[in-house]
């Protein structure tokens, strides 16, 4: 079982939806059920895209440049995201996920499939023309934190999206942050990126569970060779909301550590309970209850196979 932090706070919003997309959903699968699942697992909200819009714009354009001495230019990363943006919407729109034999691995970056038109009209210009000015915004406003932007410069090397994986209590603990920043001297900084409206989530556990995966996780052969050196409280965490131009650093010691690393195993406790010792293809969905909260059901992809 693999676990991760984005699919324990599914299965505590609907166990029926962590079920579909934890244990349902199968590119390989031949069957029709799982197959589905898989498909509509790829769906997301209009807000959900923007935000990874950014992330891949961090990841391929920004984080690159650093890497190789340069300094990019806002013009240039915003050129870069707007047109990553109409590839993805013109895909989207066009809904190409419901071709046949469709495969997501031949789509490159531009895939992109959408909820509002899976399940209701499409997107609207407004709504369109609304995702793009917070991309925009996002990205201004990236470039206006001064702290931060030193901090990344002075990074001997970054990493963005890098999965990490690593055993804890019968499972493997599976997570990606965002952005990672090495140091000659100093202990390694992670920073993950929102693109909310509000911002007022706490991410401390979703940062230390980076930190941890960080230092239990086999090194990536480009990693420096010094990492064990630093433990996982002195991994420095940073949440950066980027529609409001503000960034939380989250401070942490051995207790916190101690703390999330109990959360995590309790977890992955649940989830092995709730799946009875069975494997994927042995599980059914009405073996898992759904929501009590009607506003679940109203942005879940699994809608269609689970009323059905």
């Amino acid at each position: 079982m693999i676990w991760s932090f984005s699919e324990s706070r599914i299965f505590r919003k609907c166990q029926r939806q962590w079920f579909y997309k934890a244990c349902c959903a199968s590119a390989r699968s031949k069957d029709p059920a799982r197959r589905e699942a898989y498909l509509l697992s790829k769906l997301q909200s209009v807000s959900a895209w923007r935000g990874q819009i950014v992330d891949t714009v961090v990841e391929q354009v920004l984080v690159p440049a650093l890497n190789q001495g340069n300094r990019p230019m806002l013009n240039q990363v915003l050129a870069s995201a707007r047109t990553l943006f109409d590839k993805q919407l013109a895909f989207g729109r066009q809904h190409r996920v419901r071709e046949p034999g469709f495969k997501v691995t031949e789509s490159g970056d531009s895939f992109a499939a959408f909820y509002a038109v899976e399940y209701g009209a499409g997107l609207s210009d407004t709504d369109v023309n609304a995702a793009w000015l917070d991309v925009e915004q996002a990205l201004r406003n990236l470039f206006g934190l001064a702290e931060l932007k030193q901090l990344l410069r002075e990074a001997k090397y970054r990493v963005a999206q890098r999965s990490l994986i690593f055993d804890h209590a019968g499972a493997k603990v599976r997570a990606v942050p965002d952005l990672i920043a090495f140091f000659a001297d100093k202990p390694p900084v992670i920073v993950d990126w929102k693109v909310h409206t509000f911002g007022v989530r706490d991410y401390r556990d979703q940062l230390l569970t980076y930190a941890i995966a960080l230092m239990r996780a086999k090194p990536h052969k480009d990693f420096p060779s010094d990492l064990s050196r630093w433990k996982e409280s002195d991994v420095v965490l940073y949440e950066v909301q980027l529609l409001r131009g503000i960034t939380r650093q989250y401070p942490a010691d051995e207790n916190d550590v101690q703390a999330t690393d109990e959360r995590i195993a309790e977890s992955i406790v649940t989830l092995q309970l709730a799946r009875g010792g069975l494997e994927d293809d042995e599980l059914t969905a009405n073996e898992f209850p759904t929501t009590n909260d009607p506003r679940t059901c109203q942005t879940c992809p699994y809608r269609k196979i689970c009323w059905n």
